[in-house]
């Protein structure tokens, strides 16, 4: 009986042993992928420019933004700079500022691994905040353009009703403090009334504070631009932070132990308030009274403010943490004591905003050293010349 065969025999239609014609075969190019298609299902406003081939894609959004936007191909490099330069000038830009954005842009095109931070530009009334996001295959950029005018504008209005709403809340307080502290020294003799007196004051201070850091905490930014930088002597600010404890705070003891001047440029408010969260903190902390140590130290150069307790300290693991918004350590000894979890976060920021490093030590059950590194070109040991 004739066996049947399973496998068929193979059949030999060409020459190379059945292969498919080297005609046949799929080549793909480098442009081949859908860029265009990439960039109009885009939901920002997004462009991107291959570099190869000087080709500008664009999708609807962004022409929207620009309507001269629109994709086409350019001769060369010269051209396609000639017509965003062209765009950007009859949107209203400043070409000065625009040039060095595009020349880095232009200078990270044939980079191994291109990189690029984004850029905010003014285009007449309307702020454009630029992100770059470069590609190796075809050698090109994704920008997108982000329209942040609206956001700015609520930002600054945000930031005006803040500044009025501070002033608002200051202006009882200081004179709640000042009426507190005349009546304390008219009732010297009456400890009761004179206890009372102090508590008030110590409360208002205490609110003065959470006032001070809540508002401060609503700025979306804290950079230096904000700061009002001025020369500092800071062991006579350090010396009127300090006795304004000797009367509000009868468990605890503030020391200060710096050299007879020390010099930075800083914000005075801002680094009023740096400090006094710092030492209204280590007093918290320390709920069975004690010593507090300011001191100011000199580092290989580096002035170092300090700020040490003997309190109930902070966990090993939690250290890390700290400096985290609304974090609170989760032990048995700081639970009963109330916070907002800012204080430090807002230290971190003020630290940050001048250029300091801040650091914190600690063993639980034995107190915390909060240092602040003061980075400055003019930080010195030298009085101030007034």
């Amino acid at each position: 009986m004739e066996r049947k065969q399973f496998y068929p025999s193979r059949r030999h239609h060409h020459r190379n042993g059945g292969k498919r014609p080297l005609s046949a075969k799929r080549t793909r190019s480098p442009h081949s992928f859908p860029i265009a298609s990439i960039v109009e299902e885009a939901q920002d406003a997004i462009c991107y420019i291959d570099f190869t081939r000087n080709h500008l894609y664009s999708n609807e959004e962004l022409r929207a933004m620009c309507p001269a936007m629109v994709t086409r191909r350019f001769e060369d490099v010269t051209a396609l700079t000639a017509f965003f330069f062209a765009r950007f000038e009859e949107n209203g830009a400043d070409l000065d500022a625009i040039a060095p954005v595009w020349q880095e842009m232009l200078d990270n095109r044939f980079l191994g691994c291109p990189n690029m931070d984004a850029h905010r530009l003014h285009l007449g009334e309307r702020v454009i905040q630029l992100i770059f996001n470069f590609t190796n295959t075809p050698r090109g950029v994704f920008i997108m353009w982000r329209d942040e005018t609206e956001t700015i504008l609520f930002e600054e209005q945000k930031d005006a009703f803040l500044a009025e709403l501070s002033h608002d809340f200051r202006t009882p307080l200081t004179a709640i403090n000042g009426y507190a502290e005349l009546l304390m020294y008219r009732h010297t003799d009456d400890e009761k009334t004179h206890a009372m007196l102090t508590l008030v004051k110590q409360e208002a201070e205490r609110l003065e504070r959470l006032v001070d850091n809540f508002l401060d905490y609503q700025r979306v930014s804290y950079s230096e631009e904000l700061l009002t930088r001025q020369p500092i002597d800071l062991s006579r600010l350090l010396e009127s932070v300090v006795s304004s404890y000797d009367a509000t705070s009868a468990n605890h003891r503030v020391t200060l132990s710096t050299p007879e001047s020390a010099t930075i440029e800083a914000d005075q408010d801002k680094l009023l308030q740096l400090v006094h969260n710092l030492v209204g903190n280590a007093i918290k902390y320390s709920p069975d009274g004690g010593t507090i140590d300011v001191s100011v130290t000199d580092e290989d150069g580096t002035l170092v403010l300090s700020v040490k307790d003997s309190g109930i300290g902070i966990p090993e693991e939690a250290l890390p943490y700290i400096f985290d918004e609304y974090y609170r350590v989760d032990s048995d000894a700081h639970r009963p004591i109330k916070g907002t979890g800012l204080g430090l976060r807002i230290c971190k920021r003020i630290a940050e905003a001048h250029g300091w490093g801040i650091h914190a030590d600690s063993v639980y059950g034995e107190g915390t050293t909060f240092a602040i590194y003061l980075y400055s070109p003019i930080a010195t040991n030298q009085p101030v010349h007034d």
